[in-house]
């Protein structure tokens, strides 16, 4: 839906690196092709609930899923994507703690906290998550289903 590099120090930290690379994705359109990840709750500069999912024999961050372990869109890592180059940022947010030395491009924009989705991600993408938005709302109230 939107890729964007997150330059927050929790990021940094998480990933040893100055920024996260995420793609985000509607957990519609994921599916698993092997195995179960492995679910770890890490704590967040903002206090809210952040869960990365690991691969379980070989510990790769593979996406992060905020508020819920099963959130409406998943941060994929895009370094752990086969053809990471398909996946240029749309954008940079939390520039206000990026490493002084990088370099950004002037062309993709720049925030220097979160952005507002709604005012910069592109249609298609919009109504991409408003999709999943229902089908996560379909999916909670049928009966036997897991709330999140």
């Amino acid at each position: 839906m939107f890729v964007h590099c997150c330059h927050c120090t929790r990021c940094q930290r998480e990933t040893g690196g100055p920024f996260a690379h995420h793609a985000m994705v509607e957990f519609t359109a994921m599916s698993l092709t092997l195995g179960e990840p492995e679910f770890v709750k890490v704590p967040t500069d903002s206090g809210n609930t952040h869960w990365v999912a690991r691969c379980p024999a070989c510990r790769t961050a593979m996406w992060n899923e905020h508020g819920s372990r099963q959130a409406i869109t998943r941060y994929v890592r895009v370094g752990t994507l086969d053809e990471p180059a398909r996946f240029p940022p749309q954008a940079h947010i939390y520039v206000r703690s990026k490493q002084p030395w990088l370099k950004l491009p002037p062309e993709v924009a720049t925030f220097q906290g979160g952005y507002n989705a709604a005012r910069i991600w592109p249609a298609l993408s919009l109504e991409r998550y408003e999709a999943a938005k229902a089908a996560k709302a379909a999916t909670k109230k049928r009966p036997g289903s897991r709330a999140t």
